[in-house]
């Protein structure tokens, strides 16, 4: 099958199935658009990408792509518990568990597919990462930085998201962090 027929099974995917309602949805989404990626031979999106990897193995080890978002996330988190008085809303622990930067570039490639963009639709996407997030349940990513030594999301409840980071060397007495929040 082409570039184009996967395109064209994209786009007709997303217009009947918004917004996702099974686990299936968020994996086949992923398995497509690495489909394409894979077609063009594309490096331009390289957290989608990872992601799309990250979808379909159960034992993640990092690549280029991934470490620069751990590594703010590590810096951010050691300075939350550092200084607890000083949390940030926009912490990137926050926009990691949102997905933000995962959004705008999968925004970005399905624009300049001319997909079908209600995937990104605030609605949508929040049931899109609940059930992206169940599949990456237990599929840790092993050593993504030099100070964590693992990150993995773990079971929630329903539109809620958990994980936990492993610290290498624990920061003030922490060998690791907890994170939980609500969509």
């Amino acid at each position: 099958m082409g570039r184009v027929e996967i395109v064209e099974k994209l786009d007709t995917f997303l217009n009947k199935h918004m917004p996702p309602s099974e686990e299936c949805h968020a994996v086949y989404l992923m398995v497509e658009i690495r489909k394409i990626l894979d077609q063009e031979n594309s490096r331009n999106f390289p957290l989608l990408r990872f992601y799309c990897n990250w979808t379909v193995h159960t034992d993640k080890y990092i690549e280029d792509e991934m470490k620069t978002v751990m590594e703010e996330m590590y810096r951010d988190i050691k300075e939350q518990i550092e200084n607890p008085v000083m949390v940030k809303s926009d912490s990137a622990p926050v926009r990691f568990a949102y997905m933000d930067n995962l959004k705008a570039e999968m925004k970005k490639f399905l624009e300049e597919r001319s997909i079908n963009l209600s995937i990104i639709e605030s609605g949508n996407w929040i049931e899109f990462i609940g059930f992206l997030v169940k599949v990456l349940e237990d599929q840790p990513i092993k050593s993504p930085t030099d100070d964590i030594t693992l990150f993995s999301f773990v079971p929630a409840a329903k539109r809620c998201v958990r994980f936990t980071v492993v610290f290498k060397n624990p920061i003030n007495g922490e060998p690791s962090y907890n994170f939980g929040n609500a969509y």
